[in-house]
């Protein structure tokens, strides 16, 4: 019997493993309103599967959708909880609770993850690995998207956040070691941003050959909003976690000089800087209100 505690009421479906679970990989997917991607999104984590070799919790926060009903249409190997509480944060703290293995991934529901690329990132954080938190390497999906939306990752997708042993953006994972270095998640926007952070750039590392993919928004206005709540997140990781700075690797006026020293993204250079001045702009102001806790997400990507 599994017990949570804060901000219940809490429905579990599925069996909780009480034993010590060495041999799995546990993967936590937080899923508020994501009825239109969860079954993709775990059919295809479960795609290449051994029985037993993953243990998968789907914490449904705050939903008024269908969410818990399709992840449960997996059968009992999916372990679902239901929470009233709709917070990404929580979410991931429930999720810890219902699993019990190392390395632990955490993923978000709208991205598609591999059991190949899984495994190989597993390899990476094993007990007696110096790499504490890992990722697969992000592939953007956007031939499809309209040419400003295509621009704007052309460059994104060169420049040190993402191509430098990026963790985030959709999943990462922590060994056993790596998620000893805090107790729960705490109050941030930037889950992402803190699990990065947490680990010195030495002790992280994203995979050379595993990848998953990243749908991106269909529209400008769903671009600017994500990228505002990433800004804005960003400035409130930052006020919150002043000591954990020096583990960045991001810095604008290096993107900058990037940029200005790399041709091939002059032409898409204008649409980038443009999209980020006004995101930044727009992130000061939330921050400024207090509303940079307000999640907005991009529903363009999830029809």
């Amino acid at each position: 019997m599994l017990t949570f505690e804060q901000g219940g009421p809490y429905y579990l479906s599925g069996e909780i493993d009480d034993g010590k679970g060495d041999q799995m990989i546990s993967i936590v997917i937080p899923a508020h309103n994501e009825g239109r991607v969860i079954e993709r999104c775990i059919q295809t984590i479960l795609a290449e599967a051994l029985p037993g070799e993953l243990e998968i919790a789907v914490i449904c926060n705050g939903c008024t959708d269908d969410t818990a009903e399709r992840a449960r249409r997996f059968g009992p190997s999916i372990k679902v909880v239901e929470t009233s509480v709709g917070s990404k944060i929580h979410a991931l703290n429930l999720g810890d609770k219902a699993v019990s293995s190392f390395p632990r991934f955490y993923v978000d529901a709208d991205i598609q993850l591999t059991t190949k690329a899984i495994r190989e990132v597993a390899e990476l954080l094993g007990d007696d690995s110096p790499i504490l938190v890992a990722a697969p390497r992000g592939i953007v999906s956007c031939e499809d998207r309209p040419w400003i939306v295509r621009a704007f990752y052309n460059v994104w997708t060169k420049l040190p956040y993402f191509s430098e042993n990026m963790i985030g953006s959709g999943v990462y994972a922590f060994s056993k070691k790596g998620r000893a270095r805090f107790d729960e998640f705490p109050q941030v926007t930037a889950d992402d941003e803190f699990a990065r952070h947490i680990a010195a750039p030495h002790e992280r590392r994203a995979s050379p050959t595993a990848t998953f993919t990243i749908h991106p928004p269909r529209t400008l206005r769903d671009l600017l909003k994500i990228m505002t709540r990433t800004r804005a997140a960003d400035m409130d990781f930052r006020k919150q976690f002043p000591q954990l700075q020096a583990n960045g690797n991001t810095n604008a006026r290096r993107s900058v000089k990037i940029i200005a020293s790399t041709p091939s993204m002059w032409l898409h250079a204008p649409i980038y800087l443009g999209v980020m001045l006004v995101a930044r702009r727009r992130a000061q102001l939330k921050v400024r209100k207090q509303q940079h806790q307000v999640w907005e997400r991009d529903d363009s990507s999830r029809q």
